[in-house]
C-alpha cells in the first residue's frame, strides 16, 4: 500500500499538523489582537485629545463671554481759573467699571486698608460724602446691582497733591471683587491693587473740553458781572 504524501518519513503526522495549524491560528488571533488593542489605544488618545480641545474650546468661549470688572485709580486734572496758569487742581477717583461683554451682577467689594482721605475741600461740619459712599460701596456686601458692558462708577477720594505721596494717607489699597454673571449660575472671585507709587512723578493735563468749558464758563461770568 503506498504511503501518503504526509505520511513520508520525517514529516509531521496527521496529528501534528492538526497541532501546528491550531498554533498559527492563536499566533494569528493573537497579532489581531495586538494590532485592535493598539487602535483601541489610538482610539483612546484621540478621544481624550480631542475632550481637551472641546474643553479649551468650552473655557475660551466662557472667558470671552463672561463678565469681567476692574477697579483702579482715575486720575483728572482740573483746567485752571486762570487762561494763564497751564493746569489747576488735579483729583483722584476710585473707579469701578464693567469691562467684559455681558454684565456683572451681584457686585461685592472690599478694601485693605479703608480707604483715607485728607477732609480738604470736604463740609465744615466734618462729614465726608464722598469717603462715605466709597466705604458703603466697599463693606464686602453684594452693594451693586448690577453693572452692564462700558458702564463705571467714579468716587472721588481726594485731591491729588494731598494723596500721592502723603507720609500719612495710604498710598496702596487691596481690593477683593466678586461677581455673577447674568445668570447667576458663575461666581468669579478677583484681586485688584490700586497704588499711588507709579503715579508720582506723571504728567497730568486737563482735558481740552474741560479747559473750554472752563472759559466759557469765565466767560459768562464776567458778561453777567459787566
Amino acid at each position: 500500500m503506498e504511503t501518503a504524501w504526509w505520511r513520508a518519513d520525517g514529516w509531521p503526522t496527521a496529528e501534528e499538523w492538526s497541532a501546528l495549524a491550531s498554533v498559527l491560528t492563536l499566533a494569528v488571533a493573537a497579532v489581531a489582537a495586538v494590532i485592535a488593542l493598539r487602535q483601541l489605544q489610538q482610539g483612546a488618545r484621540q478621544l481624550a485629545l480631542s475632550a481637551r480641545a472641546d474643553e479649551r474650546s468650552a473655557d475660551a468661549a466662557e472667558s470671552e463671554a463672561r463678565p469681567y470688572i476692574t477697579v483702579r485709580f482715575d486720575f483728572e486734572m482740573m483746567p485752571a481759573g486762570n487762561p494763564r496758569e497751564a493746569n489747576g487742581e488735579g483729583l483722584l477717583f476710585v473707579l469701578i467699571e464693567s469691562v467684559g461683554r455681558t454684565p456683572a451682577r451681584n457686585i461685592s467689594l472690599s478694601v485693605t486698608p479703608d480707604f483715607a482721605s485728607s477732609t480738604r475741600g470736604r463740609p465744615a461740619d466734618g462729614t465726608d460724602p464722598s469717603l462715605e459712599a466709597l466705604r458703603r460701596i466697599f463693606s464686602g456686601g453684594p452693594t451693586i446691582s448690577m453693572l452692564s458692558t462700558g458702564q463705571q462708577l467714579r468716587y472721588l477720594l481726594d485731591f491729588t497733591s494731598e494723596a500721592v505721596g502723603s507720609e500719612t494717607l495710604p498710598q496702596r489699597y487691596d481690593v477683593h471683587a466678586t461677581y455673577s454673571d447674568a445668570t447667576l449660575r458663575n461666581t468669579y472671585a478677583e484681586e485688584h491693587v490700586l497704588d499711588m507709587g507709579p503715579w508720582a512723578m506723571t504728567i497730568a493735563r486737563p482735558k481740552p473740553i474741560d479747559t473750554i468749558a472752563r472759559q466759557l464758563r469765565r466767560m459768562n461770568q464776567r458778561n453777567e458781572e459787566a
